[in-house]
């Protein structure tokens, strides 16, 4: 593991979560009989959460959960908080529409994981899906280990390439990859020999993936060097559209894959058997995010 010298940067999460926004808005049949729309709210002089709860009906736990706050007794001024509203159809309980503890909606993601770094290079892992308002969200994995990069977890805004930090934030998935497909209805690219992820920001094709048989070792990872990290692997979508090649929100490489120890940058599963479900699970129709929590 310590090769891993790439896995590597963009995006913020209320960015992420407008543009993913825009991009499901036509997503026909969710709607309910009644939705509240997700809230951003913006830190005052003299709120608290017990305060901003209360005003929109939901609670300090969920407000803390939602949008990963440790103490509870503690926002600033200026800070954006996601208020999730709530879903419901006739004879049901409302249900939220956000899935557990993370700002994203059913209406911009029907399937959504989340890495939660809990210490160290160490977390964990679970996957969610939508099922409709009479049921909400429904957990359909169990939780596992999950594992962050060998310098920590901060946030998408403040990684640099090459320090071998994972970013935090809510990110697409761009496409899947390893050495054969599990059947995922993803676009698949099976590793060859002339596979390489270029990770050189000198390239026009930076954070990209490039087929060439001969290419030199500076271009980034060649990917048919790890067969065991990279059996089943899916690109995340930080700093994939318009990529900074340098200083903050840079870095290139950044996957889900298999690790047992740390990563380079990405979120490893210590589960080979729940990644390859995860991998077969992902379903671009119902654009799935990973949250990657601090």
């Amino acid at each position: 593991m310590s090769s891993q010298r790439f896995c590597g940067g963009t995006a913020h999460w209320a960015a992420r979560i407008a543009v993913s926004a825009v991009a499901a808005a036509g997503i026909a049949g969710m709607a309910a009989s009644r939705a509240e729309a997700t809230t951003v709210y913006t830190v005052k002089a003299g709120d608290t959460l017990g305060r901003i709860a209360k005003a929109h009906h939901t609670t300090v736990a969920a407000l803390a959960s939602t949008n990963d706050i440790v103490n509870v007794n503690k926002i600033s001024v200026g800070q954006t908080l996601t208020i999730c509203g709530t879903v419901s159809t006739s004879g049901s309980t409302p249900v939220s529409e956000c899935a557990p503890g993370t700002p994203v909606s059913y209406k911009v993601s029907q399937q959504v994981m989340v890495a939660d770094h809990t210490t160290g290079t160490k977390g964990t892992w679970v996957r969610y899906q939508w099922s409709g308002a009479a049921k909400g969200w429904a957990r359909v994995s169990s939780i596992v280990a999950a594992v962050f990069g060998s310098g920590g977890v901060v946030p998408a805004s403040q990684r640099v390439q090459n320090t071998n930090e994972t970013p935090a934030g809510v990110f697409p998935i761009e496409y899947a990859f390893g050495r054969s497909n599990p059947g995922t209805k993803l676009t698949y690219r099976v590793i060859d020999s002339c596979s390489w992820f270029v990770e050189d920001p000198t390239q026009s094709d930076y954070n990209r993936w490039r087929e060439a048989c001969t290419a030199p070792a500076t271009l980034g990872e060649h990917l048919a060097d790890y067969p065991v990290m990279y059996q089943q692997a899916a690109v995340i979508g930080y700093n994939y559209s318009n990529p900074v090649h340098y200083g903050a929100d840079s870095g290139a490489g950044i996957f889900l894959h298999y690790a047992l120890h740390f990563t380079g940058g990405c979120v490893g599963l210590t589960d080979l058997s729940e990644l390859t479900t995860t991998i077969k699970w992902l379903d671009p129709a119902k654009h799935p995010q990973i949250v990657i929590k601090r």
